[in-house]
């Protein structure tokens, strides 16, 4: 007996095995809950029509709960169509016999939806702006999406829910109306912490990735934190920021190569307000570029544009300060450097530090007649402040090349890029002439002392002398008014002519020199004087005078061999309208390319040779002209000499187009002239005019190096040029 019972047990035992294992593994099929279902959820929304399939049973041997699962049921929304790929649920034994149902959990496999099908399902139970917004934004794309839902005895759904998705070719128009598209990623939903991550996207043929993006909801706002990238693109800068002034667009070009990596944190509230925004950023960039005029006047390999090659750059951003530092390769013409820089912003001031390591760079500061040549190692610094309300300051700019410095502190510059003050300034270089500049220039209040051992000036009187420019060195300044004070022991005008003891002062009222008051010596104890004041019509009057013209005159390259020789120049200026006269007594001239080439034309070959030998000697040179808006017309050039007396007119245009013509004569043609006046003739000359030949007319026009000179013989002298040389001769009498 009892064997008989073990039997049936283990029998029995063995088909519940079976039973079980069948269950558990192939389970079966039923449509005994298929209406409860479909009308439970249609008493929770009438809009939600769901028609189940088959629903199979399983037998989960963990907890001994029936696990019901269908596959491919039918689910309208409002006749979209919903694409569900299986729908499971776990129900207690009791309730496999009776008709009430006691959901704890569902898990809902769906198959791949339309994005937009979905929000418009979402929005029915929960409309909000940024759901209404992400509706109008949404063109395209498809979901996919795998949730477990707990429930309450009550049938409500627990918090502790979780939905699993990805998302697949989502197109999305923005509100500027540019697209992104071929956006791609997972999600991970709980009740207030959403994580978005394996994203990738492209924005105007920039392929963009992101490894995860957290959002926690919290009661006021939502805070997010990822990280996003972009691998090396081309980009269009115009595509992705708009620049608040041209000034900063022209440092960019069009078109940039650039890869970064981004690590982000900021709060986002109900009203679509940000703040509390963290960006950390590695960017690396192939090339920046900037193009500057200016920059021709330092750097003698400059064409059109500096690149900034190879740039590595961090960003710390902090709502709305930031850190920005960086290096680079800086390429001037193929010479190629090393430069790195940094960038802050606090509050509303910037603040600005670049280091510049130059070697194969040659850099030129045209003034101090300096070159840093190629191989030398030198380094500027530029540091500085700007304020948005203020003014900029820039705090240093240092300039070092082996004993060679140039230190500048302290320049103010206003809204208007104009130079309000400068603190101090010290120049110690030994030049292209081997010759040392040592020069310290100190601010005083309003006031400006500059002292000097010794200076050399060549290049800054050339730029005087030669500039075709209507401006001056004082144009640089937002309406300066100062006192200057100048002392310098040696001041070089040219590689041998120097004066020494140089001691001026100059008033300088909005930018325009009111008065200046110069006083110096040459070695060979020839004064030289240079006085401007501004009289009460508001004329300025400009006095020059020496008795050693010769380091003036020698400037003009076409003129050599000038000895000798005084110098008086006078002018009046106002209204951008200058008269001048410039005189020059007693001098020789040993060579004259445009006047030998007129003695030529005009058969006088032995004043010709004698021009290019020994030199041809002037009594007085007098030119009179004016000068309106880069246009100098000469009223009057005239020179007499023992050998010939010129007279000429004409103008020289800002461009350099020179237009002479005038009346050329030897002087035995003048003593001709003259003693054929009775009386005056023979007190002026003497009865016996020597012999020679007459006079010729001329005209010369073009540009310095391609002038075109025509004459003609004339076989009298025209009243003009005898009235001119009578008077000459009276006063020399």
């Amino acid at each position: 007996m009892v064997k008989r019972i073990i039997q049936i047990s283990l029998f029995l035992l063995f088909l519940l095995i079976i039973f079980v294992t069948y269950l558990s593994t192939y389970g079966f099929n039923t449509n005994k809950f298929n209406n409860i279902i479909s009308e439970k959820i249609s008493e929770r929304d009438k809009n939600l029509k769901i028609n189940l399939n088959d629903i199979k049973i399983f037998l989960n041997i963990n907890n001994f709960n029936f696990e019901l699962k269908t596959k491919d049921p039918k689910v309208h929304f409002k006749n979209k169509e919903i694409k569900i790929k299986s729908i499971s649920t776990d129900l207690p034994l009791k309730n496999i016999f009776s008709k009430k149902i006691n959901l704890k959990e569902v898990k809902i496999l769906t198959h791949k939806n339309k994005v937009k099908n979905l929000i418009e399902i979402i929005r029915a139970y929960k409309n909000t702006p940024q759901l209404f917004i992400l509706n109008k934004v949404i063109k395209d794309g498809f979901i996919e999406i795998e949730s477990k839902i707990n429930f309450k005895e009550d049938g409500s759904i627990k918090s502790n829910y979780l939905i699993d998705g990805n998302i697949e070719n989502l197109k999305v128009e923005l509100l500027n109306n540019n697209v992104v598209k071929n956006i791609n990623l997972s999600f991970l939903i709980r009740e207030n912490d959403y994580l978005i991550y394996n994203f990738s996207s492209i924005y105007k043929s920039v392929k963009i990735k992101s490894n995860q993006i957290k959002i926690i909801n919290n009661l006021d706002s939502y805070n997010f934190e990822g990280d996003i990238s972009n691998q090396k693109s081309k980009i269009d800068l115009n595509d992705f920021f708009v620049f608040p002034n041209n000034n900063i667009k022209t440092f960019f070009k069009e078109e940039l190569t650039i890869s970064t990596n981004n690590k982000f944190s900021f709060k986002l509230n109900k009203k679509i307000k940000l703040s509390d925004i963290n960006i950390q950023s590695k960017i690396k960039l192939e090339e920046l570029q900037y193009s500057n005029d200016i920059l021709k006047r330092f750097f003698p390999g400059y064409k059109k544009s500096i690149k900034f090659e190879n740039n590595s750059i961090t960003v710390d951003y902090n709502n709305g300060d930031y850190q920005i530092n960086g290096k680079s390769k800086i390429n001037i013409n193929g010479d190629i450097d090393n430069t790195n820089y940094s960038l802050k912003k606090l509050n509303k001031d910037f603040f600005y530090n670049f280091n510049f390591e130059l070697i194969d760079s040659a850099i030129n500061f045209k003034i101090l007649n300096y070159t840093k040549n190629k191989g030398d190692e030198s380094s500027i610094e530029l540091k500085g402040k700007y304020s948005a309300s203020k003014n900029i300051n820039l705090e240093r700019i240092k300039f070092i090349q082996d004993k060679n410095f140039i230190d500048i502190q302290n320049i103010k510059i206003s809204k208007n890029k104009r130079i309000k003050s400068i603190e101090k300034v010290k120049i110690n270089v030994l030049n292209d002439n081997d010759k040392l500049s040592k020069l310290n220039i100190k601010k005083n209040k309003e006031n400006y002392s500059i002292n000097s051992q010794i200076f050399d000036g060549t290049k800054l009187v050339d730029e005087i002398l030669f500039s075709k420019e209507n401006g001056s060195f004082f144009d640089l300044f937002d309406n300066l008014n100062s006192n200057i004070s100048i002392k310098i022991d040696s001041a070089y005008l040219s590689n041998e002519d120097y004066l020494t003891s140089l001691n001026t002062n100059i008033t300088i009222k909005n930018n325009k020199i009111f008065n200046l008051n110069l006083l110096s010596e040459f070695p060979n104890n020839e004064e030289f004087k240079v006085s401007i004041r501004t009289n009460q019509n508001k004329e300025k009057i400009t006095t020059i005078f020496t008795n050693y013209a010769k380091p003036l005159v020698k400037k003009y390259k076409f003129i050599k061999g000038f000895d000798g020789g005084a110098l008086d120049f006078y002018s009046v200026s106002k209204d951008n309208k200058t008269n001048s006269n410039l005189k020059l007594y007693d001098f020789k001239l040993n060579e004259v390319p445009a006047l030998t080439k007129l003695l030529t034309l005009a058969s006088l070959q032995g004043i010709a040779d004698l021009l290019t030998g020994e030199g041809i000697r002037f009594n007085e040179f007098e030119m009179k002209f004016n000068k309106v808006k880069g246009l100098m017309t000469i009223d009057e050039i005239y020179s007499l000499g023992p050998s010939i007396s010129v007279l000429m007119d004409g103008y020289v245009q800002k461009d350099g187009l020179i237009s002479l013509r005038g009346t050329l004569v030897p002087a035995t043609t003048i003593n001709k002239a003259i003693g054929s006046i009775p009386l005056l003739g023979d007190i002026l000359v003497g009865k016996k005019a020597g012999e020679g030949v007459f006079g010729v007319s001329f005209k010369i026009k073009g540009y310095p190096k391609d002038l075109k000179t025509s004459v003609n013989p004339i076989k009298t002298l025209t009243p003009r040029f005898i009235t001119r040389t009578l008077e000459k001769i009276k006063k020399a009498n």
